[in-house]
């Protein structure tokens, strides 16, 4: 397994929740930083979606994937 060097929220790693986009794709939606979308229909993605950067010692670099922990946004408390 590729060894994990951090955690966090999608919009941490320069992801873009797009729910814009949702019903057209029947999941929802987001926008890595070089323009893909990535598609889900685990209702914990509804607002946000906790991702793992791991780094893959055959090719030598790092890559972003969806975590397996699970994590359900709770939002900011007191937001105003």
């Amino acid at each position: 397994m590729d060894k994990l060097i951090v955690s966090g929220w999608h919009h941490s790693f320069g992801w873009l929740r797009r729910p814009e986009l949702d019903e057209a794709h029947e999941g929802f939606c987001y926008e890595e930083p070089d323009g893909d979308i990535v598609i889900s229909t685990d209702p914990r993605h509804r607002e946000a979606m906790y991702l793992d950067c791991r780094w893959d010692d055959d090719e030598k670099e790092t890559y972003t994937s969806i975590s397996a922990l699970p994590r359900v946004y709770k939002g900011k408390k007191n937001a105003r």
